[in-house]
């Protein structure tokens, strides 16, 4: 099940940080919420599937500027991963369910 919120640790210049992310689906529709260093209060949708979701999208990112990106995350057990392609880099993200 993807829904609920996750901490995230995210690694700043400064050293690792904290961050959320709150994933809810209605129907094969998945919603993400995230508040974290670097990017900042974003919202984006994509698709669900089982434990799997996928998304597409642009946004401003703080000393980034515009960024496009392409997201593949999983959630096994109370364990979140996302492995993030963009015009940037590529980076990941692991949490764990709040």
């Amino acid at each position: 099940m993807l829904d609920g919120t996750y901490n995230i640790k995210v690694d700043v210049p400064i050293g690792r940080k904290d961050g959320t992310i709150n994933l809810s689906t209605k129907g094969d529709i998945v919603s993400a919420e995230i508040d974290a260093p670097i990017v900042g209060k974003q919202h984006l949708e994509g698709h669900a599937e089982g434990d799997t979701f996928t998304a597409e999208g642009s946004g401003k990112v703080k000393f980034m500027g515009k960024i496009d990106y392409t997201l593949k995350g999983e959630v096994s057990g109370d364990n979140l991963h996302i492995d993030i392609s963009s015009n940037k880099g590529n980076f990941t993200l692991d949490g764990t369910r709040a």
